[in-house]
């Protein structure tokens, strides 16, 4: 029974490191992507003059410094808040009764129609093995652009390089496409 002990134990330990998520933010490199591990697909890709409202980039947690610190690496929007900053802004301006409800995607509409033009980005799981990242247009409450991958939370586990950079890579070609200013 010992003898079997020790195999167990050591497996269970080796999964538990495997399947761990770990983040990191992360520069581009020379080719002006994020060192990635593999490729994300690209699913939705509006076409839309993506530099006339590049000002602002709204994150939906106030929390989430890794998607913040990677959007800004991508060096293409002017501004980058949480939507917890966007709230404060809206109050410190005393905009909160022009505005009305903020909540979801009609909330989302009310700010950008009545108060800034901005986009919102944000992460999506439509299954236990999909990750999607989104760029929704609020003042339409339209998916612009949805890149997709596949990750394994058990055996690969989720890392930047294997999930997150790879769908931040096709934001950059989106932006690319989308866009007469930006630079890679």
């Amino acid at each position: 029974m010992k003898n079997l002990l020790k195999p167990l134990s050591i497996l269970t330990c080796l999964l538990s490191l495997t399947s761990c998520t770990l983040m990191k933010v992360s520069e581009r490199t020379q080719n002006g992507y994020f060192s990635s591990t593999k490729h994300a697909s690209t699913i939705k890709a509006e076409k839309i003059d993506l530099d006339e409202h590049k000002n602002i980039l709204v994150v939906p947690r106030s929390d989430n410094e890794f998607v913040i610190g990677m959007v800004k690496n991508i060096k293409y929007f002017d501004q980058v808040i949480t939507f917890t900053d966007l709230e404060k802004d809206i109050v410190k301006n005393n905009k909160q009764e022009e505005i009305g409800s903020i909540e979801g995607r009609v909330g989302l509409s009310n700010i950008s129609k009545k108060y800034k033009k901005f986009f919102y980005i944000t992460f999506y799981k439509p299954s236990d093995k999909k990750l999607q990242l989104k760029l929704i247009n609020p003042e339409t409450t339209d998916d612009l652009f949805i890149a997709e991958v596949n990750y394994d939370i058990v055996w690969s586990g989720v890392y930047d390089t294997n999930t997150y950079n790879p769908l931040f890579n096709e934001f950059i070609k989106y932006i690319e496409n989308n866009s007469k200013t930006y630079k890679r």
